[in-house]
């Protein structure tokens, strides 16, 4: 596998500081992350063949169900995807012999490589992909999210937000907006309901088209977006396996 480095990647704590920063500053912000799923929308065509990508099990599992929010081909999807991870301030890659991933290794940072090589990407800065589920493991990301007006899009929304509100209560998040979301056609109608939510950060749990959403949402309309995978999905299913997330009376 040919290395490549994309620059020293943040820790957990930085991403929260760069977070928090563009929350106080009102600047936009978008964090992007890639991943298996990401990795294989990426190659079709100019990095494996098209036959090749619908092959492998998520290929197939984003025909055969409704599982990957996307349908593979979807070209219109990658090119965007490319237009936006070029574009973020922070993207999370996986690392060499990625453990925490329990995907191929053969389609995690090598196929990363591949596809940043080809179509030119040189993220501004990186963190590790997981950071979405190390995210809610710190005390200081609630902390940032105290008082703050938060805006969800998933399908989860709903669930996950009354999680929040009735763990943790003290800090008095406010859900300005749920809004649900499960298919890459919805894109631009979400983009279009957001323009009337004021809100002081997005959280977006869309498979991968959160990659396309959280970009679109900073570049447009000037938004801290932050693509926070399946953070939300394992809280609301206790998924301690998965994710841990800080609860008070926890150190870290």
């Amino acid at each position: 596998m040919e290395r490549i480095s994309f620059g020293r990647m943040l820790n957990t704590e930085e991403v929260i500081e760069k977070i928090d920063h563009a929350i106080r500053s009102k600047q936009p912000f978008c964090l992007v992350r890639v991943g298996d799923g990401e990795n294989l929308v990426l190659a079709q065509e100019k990095v494996m063949p098209i036959d090749q990508v619908i092959r492998t099990r998520w290929g197939r599992r984003s025909r055969e169900t409704k599982s990957k929010g996307i349908s593979l081909p979807n070209l219109k999807a990658r090119d965007k995807m490319i237009r936006a991870i070029k574009q973020a301030d922070l993207v999370g890659i996986p690392y060499y012999k990625d453990r925490e991933l329990r995907a191929p290794q053969i389609y995690l940072r090598s196929l990363t490589n591949k596809c940043f090589k080809t179509y030119g990407i040189r993220p501004k800065q990186v963190c590790h992909t997981l950071v979405n589920r190390h995210l809610v493991e710190k005390q200081s990301f609630w902390q940032m999210l105290r008082g703050r007006r938060v805006t969800v899009i998933s399908k989860w929304a709903d669930s996950f937000a009354k999680l929040v509100e009735k763990e943790y209560a003290d800090f008095q998040i406010q859900f300005v907006a749920k809004i649900p979301f499960s298919h890459y056609d919805q894109i631009e109608q979400t983009v279009r309901r957001m323009e009337k939510v004021d809100c002081d950060i997005v959280l977006i749990s869309t498979g991968v088209n959160a990659v396309i959403l959280a970009e679109k949402l900073a570049r447009r309309q000037g938004r801290v977006a932050i693509d926070f995978g399946k953070s939300a999905m394992f809280m609301i299913q206790r998924k301690k396996d998965r994710v841990r997330p800080w609860k008070a009376g926890d150190s870290s």
